[in-house]
């Protein structure tokens, strides 16, 4: 059987407690400097983690600012362009109004000038044939000055009827 001696116990407790400060004085000092440096680099890098994860947020909020006011920029630029382009066509049809409203009235003033010329000539004419049945009627030849005042009586008549 197992036989306890009281020598045996005692010097088996002094062989642990002397093992046990050994091994805190060597050891566990070291073991727990080392887990320390770890724990304390551990937390070093969750805070630079952190911060780095806090300045990215940073930038990306700034980076998604820029871009909303990027497209607020390019959509105002666009209103800009097509309000010039609609300022332009309206400027250009202004002035194709106004030419054609210039065109129409050189044409409408070359139309009277032409049918004036016209009426002219037919007046002249119409009296030509009114002094040549005149003539033939009166068996006689007038002079020019009463040609002329006769063809001057004869259109006033004429235009005062039509």
């Amino acid at each position: 059987m197992l036989e306890f001696q009281g020598s045996t116990i005692i010097f088996t407790i002094i062989d642990l407690v002397v093992l046990y400060l050994f091994l805190r004085k060597f050891l566990f000092g070291r073991v727990n400097e080392i887990l320390e440096k770890r724990a304390s680099l551990i937390k070093e890098q969750m805070d630079s983690a952190q911060e780095n994860d806090r300045r990215a947020q940073e930038l990306k909020e700034e980076y998604e600012g820029k871009l909303t006011r990027a497209h607020q920029d390019a959509a105002k630029i666009v209103a800009e362009a097509q309000d010039r382009g609609q300022r332009a066509y309206e400027a250009k049809l202004a002035e194709a109004e106004d030419d054609v409203r210039r065109v129409h009235a050189e044409a409408r003033a070359q139309i009277d000038e032409e049918r004036q010329v016209m009426l002219r000539g037919a007046k002249n004419e119409v009296a030509s044939l009114a002094l040549l049945a005149a003539a033939k009627v009166a068996q006689k030849s007038m002079d020019a000055a009463d040609d002329k005042a006769l063809v001057d009586s004869f259109l006033t008549e004429v235009g005062e009827g039509a």
